[in-house]
């Protein structure tokens, strides 16, 4: 475990730990009311940086992270297009707006969902949840 004093090095430092390995890092984040103090750990299981402050401007500095981390995370899977503007145009957002090819929708979209692995099964993953009553 790595305690790293200054601001700069620890917010470049958690930044290079997730672009090198995006899918095992991990950013807590702990404050403790009592003490004043605001706790940031990133790890990703083999190297573990930490960054301890009791001073408020550093929530600034705090936040700024949050948001580069959010970014990067959010950015690493962009949403696939599709390659036919038409094909975009035929879903229920098309029926709701009273499109006029939206009866041309394909009858799959509303096919039931079925659960085939066995292990889910026993689970009771496929049957209907019961509803609590108060009383």
């Amino acid at each position: 475990m790595v305690n790293i004093h200054q601001w700069d090095e620890f917010q470049k430092a958690a930044e290079e730990l997730y672009l090198l390995s995006p899918t095992t890092t991990r950013y807590v984040a702990k404050y403790r009311h009592v003490e004043g103090k605001l706790v940031l750990k990133v790890t990703d299981d083999r190297t573990c940086l930490k960054y301890k402050t009791d001073q408020m401007q550093d929530l600034n500095k705090f936040e700024r992270l949050n948001r580069s981390l959010m970014a990067k995370m959010h950015n690493k899977a962009p949403a696939p297009e599709s390659s036919t503007p038409a094909a975009a145009s035929t879903g229920a957002g098309a029926a709701a707006a009273g499109h006029p090819s939206a009866a041309a929708a394909p009858a799959t979209a509303a096919a039931p969902v079925t659960i085939s692995s066995p292990a889910i099964q026993q689970q009771g993953g496929g049957g209907k949840a019961k509803k609590n009553k108060r009383r």
